[in-house]
């Protein structure tokens, strides 16, 4: 908007050399003006107004400078751009919202209410503790394979799920120390002792041993999906 004011003041003003160097110190504003791809209204109403100022016989240039170097003219620009933003007597003069920003509250929007109904649900106990916060859970490229999917379920062919559904007769591991749970499997069967060691090598450079769920399969995606890739459900 501060472009498109100054190109319409020295549109209309009573210059004598028809020439003017804009100053601007956003990089990216200089960027978009230059990126044909970008048809943002702000963005096509300047260059209008550059096509207006050049058949007016005007020779106009934007160039980028360092802010907050005592540059006498965007030094200025501050404290005028602050008083004009705290006045209550100067009409708005760009009220529009732009697309991006838009799309960018109703994704908050959504996933907000994804967070509300994700707390809320009682069908996904074992899964939360992996994935608390659907923001987080969002940003991560999951390669779910069966394995994976079945510790962070607690589904598949992980016993005390099977005796649930009374598919198998125990629930108890092959070492008969405790029930096969997706817990006993992460932290406590000594037939994964070599694998879980790795991990916690990885882990523990950073953080202390134990730690979350949701750090491992998030924080610690990485090594996480290596584990359970290498767990052979049958034999724990």
């Amino acid at each position: 908007m501060a472009i498109l004011k100054a190109l319409e003041y020295i549109q209309y003003s009573e210059a004598g050399e028809k020439s003017a160097l804009v100053y601007r110190d956003s990089r990216i504003t200089l960027q978009l003006l230059q990126n044909q791809k970008e048809h943002t209204h702000l963005i096509e109403q300047i260059r209008t107004k550059v096509i207006e100022l050049e058949q007016d016989e005007w020779k106009e240039e934007f160039s980028w400078i360092k802010a907050h170097v005592r540059h006498s003219g965007n030094e200025l620009a501050d404290p005028l751009a602050k008083e004009a933003a705290s006045s209550r007597t100067i009409d708005e003069c760009y009220n529009r919202i732009p697309k991006n920003a838009v799309l960018c509250e109703l994704n908050e929007q959504s996933v907000s209410q994804w967070q509300n109904e994700w707390e809320r649900s009682s069908k996904v106990a074992i899964t939360k503790p992996f994935f608390p916060k659907i923001a987080d859970k969002l940003k991560l490229r999951i390669n779910a394979t069966p394995k994976f999917t079945a510790i962070v379920t607690g589904h598949g062919n992980i016993k005390i799920y099977l005796y649930n559904y009374k598919i198998i007769e125990s629930p108890m591991c092959s070492l008969k120390e405790g029930d096969q749970s997706v817990d006993h499997i992460l932290f406590d069967c000594k037939l994964l002792e070599h694998d879980r060691v790795r991990q916690q090598a990885a882990v523990t450079r950073s953080v202390k041993w134990p730690v979350s769920k949701d750090t491992l399969s998030i924080k610690f995606y990485k090594f996480f999906k290596e584990f359970t890739n290498n767990i052979i459900l049958d034999k724990v």
